[in-house]
């Protein structure tokens, strides 16, 4: 029996799908744990290897998943090469976040746009608080030394700011699936 001849794909078609799928899946495995420059080797061939399996003509849902199993098993081979364990305990409760976030619809663009609205939103000390922990990656200590609290209080604080934010960002993800034309 002779194989089907595949039609080839376009590179107009390839590009709609990188497109499609680039964002997500990069936040998809920034999420997992993997640094940004593994994460973006780590999309690039799981991209390929997507479109490689026709995975392309799949539903967009169907098709981030497959990609999201492939990126997650690249960045599992990598861990086991550098003999480290990832920082989840649960990949079923990672997808499930990742699917409650959204990563199924619009690879999350839509709660990153919220979370920024929130973050405006946020009185100056809260916002310095979140920039220095979370940008410049400064330790607590760091962080109380600065603002002349205690290790706690630092801890206590980014506590209640991501409250703030959680709600905040489910809040305006409501508002949106109520009203398309919210700005």
């Amino acid at each position: 029996m002779i194989p089907a001849i595949q039609q080839p794909l376009h590179s107009s078609e390839a590009e709609a799908f990188v497109t499609r799928h680039q964002d997500g899946l990069w936040r998809w495995l920034r999420a997992l744990g993997c640094d940004a420059a593994r994460a973006e080797e780590h999309c690039a061939d799981a991209l390929l290897a997507g479109l490689h399996r026709d995975v392309h003509e799949l539903p967009f849902a169907d098709a981030s998943r497959w990609l999201r199993k492939a990126a997650k098993n690249l960045f599992l081979m990598q861990l086991r090469h550098e003999k480290r364990s990832p920082k989840w305990f649960s990949f079923d409760d990672v997808e499930a976040a990742w699917v409650a976030f959204d990563g199924d619809g619009d690879g999350g663009s839509a709660a990153l746009t919220a979370l920024n609205r929130c973050l405006l939103a946020l009185p100056a000390r809260d916002r310095d608080l979140v920039s220095r922990r979370y940008e410049q990656q400064d330790s607590r200590a760091a962080i109380a030394s600065a603002l002349g609290v205690s290790d706690a209080g630092v801890k206590q604080a980014l506590r209640r700011v991501r409250d703030k934010l959680r709600t905040c960002v489910q809040h305006r993800l409501a508002m949106d699936d109520d009203d398309p034309l919210n700005t």
